[in-house]
């Protein structure tokens, strides 16, 4: 867990990539349809996750350490999955949180997040399901745009596959 929430707010430089509204759209598909209501633990104001969820119908409970609450301490009374877009610094923490919830859960991450004897061990455990954007996203307040792929990496959704390349070909 998180040792010090001073650490946790003043992260690394690739902890502030605002998520696209078009990686959230990438996904909406692929939401079950028995889900009514999604915690984002890590909204910003005008968060993309948040309009774009909000606009198709589902209520969004919303969640920040910076407002108070923190996704290793906090959680909702009620909710069906999580998507969030975390601190990529933070990715292991965050996904031990999310398997220890026993919630669905969508996470845009890096396609290196398959990396590591440590997340390996993880997806063995718990099981890990893929959903790989056939584009780079440009997220917002990256100077540039991101030089590396992202990709959706979730739990519980009930997939027919584990690696599921998304978008027009």
């Amino acid at each position: 867990m998180i040792k010090n929430k001073i650490d946790y707010i003043k992260r690394g430089a690739f902890d502030e990539l605002y998520t696209p509204r078009e990686a959230v759209e990438f996904i909406v598909d692929y939401i079950p349809e028995n889900v009514k209501t999604i915690w984002e633990c890590t909204a910003i104001e005008n968060s993309e996750i948040v309009n774009v969820l909000r606009e198709k119908g589902f209520t969004v409970v919303t969640s920040h350490i910076k407002n108070g609450l923190d996704f290793f301490e906090f959680e909702p009374q009620h909710y069906d999955l999580i998507i969030t877009n975390p601190p990529y610094s933070l990715k292991d923490q965050f996904l031990e949180r999310a398997f220890s919830l026993g919630k669905p859960f969508m996470m845009l991450l890096p396609i290196t997040t398959l990396e590591g004897k440590r997340r390996s061990e993880m997806f063995r455990k718990n099981g890990v399901q893929v959903l790989i954007p056939n584009k780079r996203f440009n997220f917002i307040a990256a100077k540039k745009g991101s030089w590396f792929q992202t990709s959706w990496f979730t739990c519980g959704l009930g997939l027919e596959r584990d690696l599921n390349f998304i978008g027009s070909t």
